[in-house]
């Protein structure tokens, strides 16, 4: 595998992964309670989608071919997570799942950037500022945790 693929199939992994969060997200948000937790998770969602929407770009400006969904398995992880959140009750529960969402989404772009590619300015700087959005939420999110316990 050359340079290029390596870094189309790192990138579909960071999309899989997007597209795994996103999903959580928007189920977690229909257990949500509280008006402005919505709001929140609203944009939180958006965000996501935009991420979703950058890395599609990223991958079709080096030739490749993003993928649509989470795959097979993560499409299994999206099912197991919805049975487990059925149980999820009250906003400070909800919080809880989110914040290990971003965690995992946090660790994947980490683990992206710990693998040294070289990426053009652009794709650098929004791989960037996903980096920033996903400690954003995560911090607002555990303010929550703070504030509501």
């Amino acid at each position: 595998m050359n340079l290029r693929d390596d870094l189309i199939q790192e990138l579909n992994q960071l999309l899989k992964g997007t597209h795994m969060g996103a999903f959580v997200f928007e189920d977690l948000s229909e257990k949500i309670e509280g008006q402005q937790l919505k709001l929140d998770f609203h944009h939180y969602l958006e965000l996501l989608k935009n991420h979703e929407e950058m890395l599609t770009r990223h991958i079709i400006s080096v030739n490749g071919e993003p993928v649509d969904t989470s795959g097979f398995m993560g499409t299994v992880t999206d099912m197991m997570s919805m049975i487990k959140n059925m149980v999820v009750t009250g906003d400070l529960q909800v919080v809880e799942e989110a914040i290990k969402a971003i965690e995992m989404g946090l660790k994947a772009i980490r683990d992206f950037d710990d693998r040294h590619f070289t990426l053009s300015e652009t794709m650098r700087k929004e791989i960037d500022i996903m980096k920033d959005d996903y400690q954003t939420i995560y911090h607002s999110l555990h303010k929550y945790l703070i504030a509501n316990r």
